[in-house]
């Protein structure tokens, strides 16, 4: 049986350029003579919709673009089509159902309705969608061939953090199907190619080929990673790694070779790692694919000569082009020499756009505490602040990262470029930005931890050495450092990680929590003897807690922040759900 990879990166609610994509990849398949062609889960509406399918018209146009297809398919009467589609329920139950439909010369002539529908992280599909309940068979090629839509293989042996009372994977073993169409649409996170192959394949065995397509591409906070892979009885006769562009690779499940025997062994762990799709690509494709896909060309950012906006800046040249990127140097008072040369050599080596527009600060506030100071009376808020020497002087400082956000949105605003918001995960966890700075369009960073952005700036030639050498500084004040303000970042991203990810609370958890990801081989620090050193300090625990507590108070701040893409298990965003206003923490 010869099976075309339909790996194609879809946006929800673009019917149209859906349309050619899945037409493109008929056409790939009827070239090649191919007995399928599989796309990914809910390939016709884009996935996620969300809400979007509660308007009637929406699955209108749904339904009509699948009507559409089955018109292509049309003297291609060997070719079974299976494309994913939301389908009305007219029974009881949720309104939708998550569909696969099998199109075959201009008929539907079958299909294939998602049985486990996954609620958690991201996913929130029992909002909408009624599970099916019926497995789906039929033959092609000689072949018994079953389908299946992404979480329906994710209970194989108890492979997920949920119960579902079914399997439908063991109940096509049970039927003896030679062949599992798969359906994805599988967001990236860290590790996932290996995790997906090392559930999947052992359910392969004796000897089902399971072809497992996933989408590509950027969706707002998500991205998918594609990866798709064929596998039989356990071994890896197929494995993608282009994200660039719409995949239609052919995979003969007769003949093809096998790349990996037994694949979901340990030892074949790093093998797998080394050919997925690396985690600086995907942060550039989401910024990509959130920039074309809003409508948007040019991009604008703040660019400090700090480490973090310059991996922004690079990863926003890769993305768009540096002739589209606009790096807008702002020193104050405060600003050190060589932050403003550092900034500048980065700009000549990625050959984006310069700018220095210098942030006079001190005679603002002059103006405006002067224009506040105007009631002197009693009930007054800023007469009893003044009046107690109770003035909140860190104002002074943070008006200039303010200043800052408003001429980058001027920028935005009067040229039309999009402004890039440049903080990671460590510091939002805690905080510590100024209140605008993450309110921008796309913060390409916000997921990533500081010794993630790093290790990303060390492999990246045209960041100058000097900028990830230095010691991180807002330089807000004079010899102002981050680490001085927090906790090292060494320290600072095994606590965040360890409570936002795994929702470990308390110091002892802490420990052996540390010492299990150490066993393990996962990295969750830029110096692990330090961090380990630090915990056996004597204001350790008591660190740990007031950390702890600081990021339950900066909720407010981080619900206010723009999207960014999404690469750990829990990010700040769609699957993290967390109440502003609470006394626990």
């Amino acid at each position: 049986m010869r099976v075309c990879i339909g790996q194609i990166n879809t946006t929800p609610g673009d019917f149209d350029g859906n349309l050619v994509r899945i037409k493109k990849g008929i056409e790939a398949a009827d070239a090649a003579q191919c007995d399928a062609i599989i796309f990914p889960e809910l390939t016709i509406p884009g996935y996620l919709s969300q809400d979007l399918i509660y308007d009637s018209r929406y699955i209108d146009q749904n339904l009509q673009t699948l009507h559409a297809v089955c018109d292509y398919s049309n003297g291609r009467p060997q070719l079974h089509i299976v494309v994913g589609h939301v389908a009305r329920n007219e029974a009881t139950g949720k309104p939708f159902f998550n569909q696969a439909a099998v199109i075959v010369n201009g008929e539907i002539v079958a299909r294939y309705r998602k049985q486990l529908l996954p609620f958690y992280d991201v996913f929130d599909e029992l909002r909408y969608f009624e599970p099916g309940s019926e497995l789906t068979i039929l033959e092609i090629a000689g072949k018994k061939v079953g389908i299946t839509i992404c979480e329906d293989l994710w209970n194989d042996k108890g492979s997920d953090d949920y119960n579902y009372a079914g399997n439908p994977l063991e109940m096509y073993r049970e039927q003896g199907v030679d062949v599992i169409f798969s359906l994805n649409s599988s967001p990236y996170v860290h590790g996932k190619a290996w995790q997906r192959i090392k559930v999947i394949a052992p359910g392969s065995e004796p000897g089902i080929s399971v072809v497992y397509v996933n989408q590509y591409g950027g969706q707002d906070e998500l991205v998918f990673d594609g990866q798709s892979f064929v596998v039989k009885g356990g071994d890896l006769l197929y494995l993608t790694q282009v994200v660039a562009h719409d995949t239609f690779d052919v995979v003969d499940l007769d003949s093809s070779e096998v790349l990996i025997t037994d694949v979901s062994r340990e030892d074949n762990l790093d093998t797998i790692q080394s050919r997925s799709v690396g985690l600086y690509d995907l942060l550039v494709l989401c910024l990509r694919d959130y920039v074309q896909k809003s409508g948007f060309k040019q991009l604008v950012l703040a660019s400090s000569g700090g480490v973090d906006s310059a991996v922004v800046c690079k990863i926003a040249c890769d993305a768009v082009g540096a002739t589209n990127v606009h790096a807008i140097r702002m020193p104050s008072i405060f600003s050190s020499p060589h932050s403003r040369d550092d900034a500048l050599q980065l700009h000549k080596n990625l050959g984006c756009w310069d700018y220095e527009v210098p942030v006079e600060h001190e005679s603002v506030v002059e103006l405006l505490n002067r224009h506040f100071a105007v009631h002197e009376d009693e009930d007054n808020l800023v007469y009893q602040r003044l009046s107690s020497n109770d003035y909140g002087s860190v104002a002074d400082e943070n008006i200039q990262a303010r200043l800052r956000d408003l001429y980058v949105m001027h920028f935005s605003n009067a040229y039309g470029a999009m402004p890039l918001s440049t903080g990671n995960k460590t510091e939002s966890a805690c905080g510590y930005y100024t209140h605008f700075d993450m309110n921008f369009s796309f913060a390409p960073i916000k997921d990533l931890y500081k010794f993630q952005v790093m290790d990303i700036a060390r492999e990246q030639r045209e960041i100058p050495e000097n900028i990830w050498k230095k010691p991180p500084s807002a330089e807000l004040a004079e010899g102002q450092s981050d680490e001085a303000s927090l906790l090292p970042y060494a320290i600072l991203d095994a606590i965040v990680h360890a409570y936002v990810e795994d929702y470990v609370s308390t110091f002892p958890g802490f420990t052996d929590w540390l010492q299990q990801q150490l066993s393990i081989g996962h990295t969750v620090s830029g110096d692990h003897d330090y961090l380990l050193e630090w915990t056996h300090g004597l204001t350790a625990e008591a660190d740990f807690l007031r950390i702890l507590s600081l990021i339950g108070r900066m909720e407010y701040k981080r619900r206010q922040t723009c999207p960014g893409t999404k690469v750990s298990k829990v990010a700040f965003g769609i699957g993290r759900r967390i109440p502003i206003v609470e006394r626990w923490s």
